[in-house]
């Protein structure tokens, strides 16, 4: 719309000066106060500023006027290579007995095997990562209101018969034409193509603001350039923005943070995680596995109003397993984590413990690896992760409770459309640890790509499962699409050992895909209950879900009276 009023606004304007200038000519004066040239059109005693044209691309249509578009800019990373052996770099995951490769592996990241792509014209590099169903690649690019549509050119090395945008209900259409794909970008967002609908093998664009970064007032800013950092990187006070400059960064040591203090990686900034030694002392020595662990790769401790932020990339494909996390804090407060791109985490990927006034928006991740969860909002309040797109080995957004002692009310937590593909565990939801009372958590506009994992019961795209004695009140799941799930697309379980009370648990217009029953199932044997729950103006792929038989639920051990289904005209 915005682009149909600047394009009509242009040619009025273009042709009323034409028509002015053709009956009484024009002169060249300069304001004598600004010294600003301008044009003046003699009849009309009216001046326009006359001013540079700036840097556009223009796209014309034949009968229609020339519109201009500001460039998009492509987030270009260095030193990545093709896969010498691509087939050797996939299988290098997963194994056909159904174990894992958890350790840690040279290279993490390869130039795309099976997709170029042109934004608006521009040639923009796609990057490849492995999952644990083939290589999924990126995109990356930075735009501005003015860049939109963004018109995609999407090459294809390899046959297919349709492709699909995920999620769909973002209402982007994809033509195909030899051996290529088009389609057109109106908003800021990522964007799966999915061809022959085929996990194993697609591509997400990530489109961000193209904004120039100005540190805070009163901020010195600690530039750092692109080379071996085998010493640790340390803030030495307050008001410090430490700015990693575009280039490739080899990381051994971590960065604590200190209030009032900032991390911003440069566009193109490519950071490569690389295992420490003794010298950073480690946290849990032995840990889980027997394995080390070190604190997160940016970590805050007891610190407030911290950011860490920039579009710049971060690889953790170097260290050991169970080595570190890339972003944590605990006991802190006034978090932000904006624009970052990681891949392969060794353990959680970014997480919150013991936290208030949290922000975490477009960030994009990738892992295989077992316990390299996603965003996990940990006994912490007034959280709002959004805008994210996730796709790892284990759980990916979610709300957990592990410290039982800890004061800070577990409540005001909002994941707001964020994106999933939980290929080992699951993908949205209150998820295992429940050691606290918890309220008032909504998941809404999200959806879940493909719900892969099939290996135990308490699995799904959609869950609250609980293994703790929490009170889980007020929890809503709201205007969510599911496009794939192969075990349970919606899964509400008690574990047995749980005395967990669920209770104002609401599912409001899900679109629950496929033939796989919902879950509903209370295993508890030490008194936890599921109270109330209600599926409200929710569909079956097509099918308006007007009854408990049409949402196809597999209950145990739940009075039956408790579950409501509500569809619009009741």
């Amino acid at each position: 719309m915005k682009n149909h009023f600047l394009k009509l606004f242009t040619g009025l304007l273009t042709l009323c000066l034409l028509l002015t200038a053709c009956n009484s000519g024009t002169e060249q004066t300069t304001d004598p106060v600004t010294d600003t040239p301008t044009q003046t059109v003699t009849d009309a005693h009216e001046t326009i500023p006359e001013t540079e044209a700036p840097i556009t691309e223009e796209v014309t249509t034949e009968g229609e006027e020339i519109m201009t578009k500001e460039p998009i800019t492509p987030v270009t990373l260095e030193g990545i290579k093709a896969a010498e052996d691509l087939e050797k770099f996939i299988a290098e995951v997963d194994y056909e007995d159904g174990s894992h490769d958890n350790e840690a592996k040279e290279v993490g990241t390869i130039i795309s095997p099976y997709f170029t792509m042109k934004v608006n014209g521009t040639p923009v590099d796609c990057y490849a990562v492995r999952t644990t169903y083939g290589a999924h690649s990126f995109a990356m690019i930075d735009a501005k209101d003015a860049s939109f549509p963004l018109e995609i050119d999407l090459g294809v090395d390899y046959n297919f018969r349709k492709v699909t945008v995920l999620p769909e209900h973002y209402g982007v259409e994809a033509v195909s034409a030899d051996g290529s794909v088009k389609a057109t970008v109106e908003d800021y967002g990522n964007y799966s193509f999915v061809l022959n609908n085929d996990k194993t093998k697609a591509i997400t664009l990530f489109v961000r603001a193209d904004e120039t970064y100005e540190a805070p007032e009163g901020y010195e800013v600690i530039k750092v350039a692109p080379g071996v950092h085998n010493e640790q990187l340390a803030f030495t006070g307050e008001k410090q923005v430490m700015y990693f400059e575009a280039g490739v960064h080899e990381l051994k040591y971590n960065v604590e943070f200190k209030n009032n203090t900032e991390v911003y990686l440069e566009r193109g900034a490519f950071i490569y995680a690389t295992m420490p030694d003794r010298a950073e002392t480690p946290f849990l020595d032995p840990a889980w596995s027997g394995k080390t662990r070190w604190h997160a790769l940016f970590h805050g401790q007891g610190v407030s109003n911290v950011r860490i932020s920039g579009h710049g990339y971060v690889d953790m494909s170097r260290l050991d397993w169970h080595a570190r996390s890339v972003v944590q804090f605990d006991e802190s407060k006034n978090l932000t984590v904006d624009g970052l791109t990681m891949n392969n985490s060794p353990e959680w990927t970014l997480y919150f413990t013991r936290c208030e006034d949290i922000t975490v928006t477009d960030v994009m991740l990738f892992g295989y690896r077992q316990n390299s969860d996603g965003i996990a909002v940990v006994d912490s309040r007034n959280s709002l992760v959004k805008d994210c797109f996730a796709r790892s080995g284990d759980d990916l957004f979610e709300v957990k409770s592990m410290y039982g002692g800890c004061q800070i009310k577990i409540e005001n937590i909002v994941f707001d459309n964020c994106n999933a593909w939980p290929d080992k565990a699951r993908g949205i939801g209150i998820i295992a640890e429940t050691a606290r009372d918890m309220t008032d958590i909504t998941f809404k506009n999200c959806s879940v790509g493909f719900a892969s994992a099939t290996w135990m019961e308490d699995l799904g795209a959609l869950v609250v499962y609980t293994e703790g004695p929490a009170k889980i009140t007020n929890v809503t799941f709201e205007n969510i699409e599911l496009h794939q799930s192969d075990k349970y697309p919606i899964n509400v379980t008690i574990h047995k050992s749980s005395k967990a009370q669920i209770s104002g648990l609401t599912f409001r217009d899900i679109r629950i895909d496929g033939n796989h029953k919902v879950r509903i199932c209370n295993r508890s044997e030490v008194g936890g209950a599921i109270n109330w729950i209600t599926f409200e103006n929710c569909l079956r792929g097509d099918k308006e879900v007007t009854s408990k038989k049409v949402l196809s639920a597999l209950i145990e051990n739940v009075d039956d009276a408790k579950i409501a289904v509500v569809w619009k005209d009741e």
